[in-house]
């Protein structure tokens, strides 16, 4: 095990001469893109001569338009979520290639809008799906650091004051390494896909993270040192208060995703709004499933009443001090992901809820001179007007992200 790691890490230190002493790409305010509009899982993608014919496939319907309205409204980049999932499992060759050069039109939209743009090598749970985010950090992952090689060749000459790539997007593991005292596996793991998209893209931007699914905690179990490379940035992504953000949310476990009413911040939780939330989630439930545990949701109901206003907070200024610690300027740091579900069915909170959110999350970043990519552009948990052609902002949630919106 020990002459693995010590490998790994020649590996990597050999593939970082190329960023060494280059200065990041610098972002401040941006914004999530669509990932998938079509859902299905990698054997229904590759089976529908459709599905993978535009990739992604949200370049169907996202116009140049709507990438001018968000250069316009005061974002200066954009994070694109790309699935590396059904190129990974094509393999090498041309239907592969075909995937990456969408990859590269997806960016180029951005950067045509005047945006800066990252890369986000961004793979969904799958079981046991070849390609999906499990595989990728298990037995395909040999082949996951070959395909970001490739990945990495096919954007080396985008402008390296422009584009940052990002190599994996919530590592879906290892928390016993980063919690539980267990021995870690993701940062030999990262030196290995950094070393191998440094040797094929020597100036670009790229971004690392933390396991167990990019918490600033598992940022803050890395040694950064372990890739001594300065043309990097460091991300992490912020969902606290979760019961908050994430409630009526039907890709978690009960009771979460039958709580609703809750609202923010969390010292809005009086009795009464204790009582109405509890009994409405129960409610829920018991429509859904036959039975509610009536005891558990109410637990988890106090528990955000229980929750401080400032826990919204913490996990910015936690990443801080790690940086700080290590020596990082903070605008190498990254909050690549923030946001909260407030309109799905079942789930439309009062807008001044999720604007109040949204400011606290922003406001904290940028004092501690973080930059920010709230989640998403669209969607449940998007900041675009319903229905607005061009996905633009409301006045109300510009002033939440603090953005001009062209005033």
């Amino acid at each position: 095990m020990a002459s693995h790691r010590i490998l790994a890490l020649a590996t990597a230190l050999a593939g970082t001469t190329g960023g060494a002493g280059a200065e990041p790409l610098h972002l401040q305010r941006g914004v999530n893109g669509d990932l998938w509009n079509n859902w299905g899982s990698i054997a229904e993608l590759r089976a529908d001569p459709e599905a993978l014919a535009v990739f992604p496939d949200w370049r169907r319907t996202v116009t140049p338009q709507m990438f001018a309205a968000l250069a316009e409204e005061g974002f200066d980049f954009i994070r694109l979520p790309l699935d590396p999932g059904p190129a990974l499992a094509y393999g090498p060759g041309p239907d592969q290639d075909r995937l990456i050069d969408g990859m590269r039109a997806a960016a180029d939209l951005g950067l045509a809008a005047g945006l800066k743009v990252i890369i986000d090598l961004h793979p969904i749970p799958r079981g046991e799906d070849i390609g999906g985010a499990e595989s990728i950090v298990g037995d395909q992952f040999p082949a996951y650091v070959t395909l970001v090689g490739h990945i990495a060749a096919r954007m080396s000459d985008l402008p390296a004051d422009r584009v940052a790539l990002e190599l994996l997007n919530e590592p879906v593991f290892d928390c016993e390494g980063v919690f539980a005292g267990a021995p870690p596996k993701w940062p030999d793991m990262q030196a290995r896909l950094h070393a191998a998209a440094r040797k094929a893209a020597p100036d670009l931007t790229l971004i690392l993270t933390g396991a167990c699914w990019g918490q600033p905690e598992a940022l803050v179990s890395l040694d950064p040192a372990r890739i001594p490379d300065d043309n990097v940035l460091w991300t992490f992504h912020s969902y606290t208060p979760f019961a908050y953000t994430h409630q009526g949310a039907i890709w978690v476990d009960p009771p979460l995703r039958y709580l609703g009413d809750l609202p923010y911040p969390p010292s809005l939780m009086t009795p009464e709004v204790i009582a109405k939330a509890t009994a409405a989630s129960v409610a829920r439930m018991a429509a859904a499933e036959g039975t509610a545990d009536a005891e558990l949701i109410a637990r988890w109901v106090q528990d955000y009443a229980d929750t401080p206003d400032s826990a919204t907070t913490e996990e910015i200024a936690t990443a801080a001090a790690w940086a700080d610690a290590h020596g990082i300027p903070r605008s190498h740091l990254l909050l690549g992901e923030f946001g909260a579900l407030h309109a799905i069915d079942g789930v439309n909170q009062p807008m001044e809820w999720y604007h109040a959110f949204l400011s606290d999350k922003v406001k904290a970043a940028e004092a501690a001179g973080i930059g920010w990519a709230v989640l998403s552009w669209d969607g449940g948990m998007g900041v675009a007007i319903p229905g607005d052609p061009d996905r633009r902002l409301s006045p109300d949630t510009c002033r939440a992200l603090g953005l001009p919106c062209g005033n």
